[in-house]
């Protein structure tokens, strides 16, 4: 069973989605977790300096079996609606929004990759990194 979290914060997991709220999420992983039922965290959208990863991998440890992870990526509509969220609720990373999303700059994404795959492995978790996963599909796609 995987459930979608991406922030500890509730409030902005109420401006980024209609689901559950986290405490919901996380008596659910728990719950079933304790009832051997197979428990993934899909840890997505990753948003830039909001998504606190490393407390949500702390805080749910013991009642995860795997992690995937997802970075943000912003296409068509979501893309101006999401920067304007950033330029509105968190000001102070406008520019660094800017430089992953409108520069294209891909160095955030790298150094968080490797932190996240040290982290997991120093704890042995299982986890897959789908950052890179418009490369992978096209890589697929080259294949056939």
């Amino acid at each position: 069973m995987a459930f979608s979290i991406n922030t500890l914060d509730d409030v902005f997991r109420a401006d980024m989605d209609n689901g559950s709220s986290i405490e919901d999420r996380l008596h659910a992983i728990k719950n079933l977790h304790n009832a051997g039922i197979y428990t993934v965290l899909f840890m997505s959208p990753i948003f830039p300096y909001i998504t606190e990863w490393k407390d949500i991998i702390d805080g749910t440890k013991e009642n995860v079996c795997e992690y995937w992870f997802e970075n943000l990526n912003l296409r068509g509509e979501y893309k101006s609606s999401i920067l304007s969220y950033i330029n509105t609720h968190h000001p102070n990373l406008k520019e660094k929004y800017e430089t992953i999303y409108l520069e294209k700059d891909s160095t955030y994404w790298n150094t968080l990759a490797d932190l996240l795959n040290t982290y997991c492995n120093e704890l042995g978790l299982n986890y897959v990194n789908y950052f890179y996963h418009e490369k992978l599909v096209k890589e697929k796609l080259n294949n056939q």
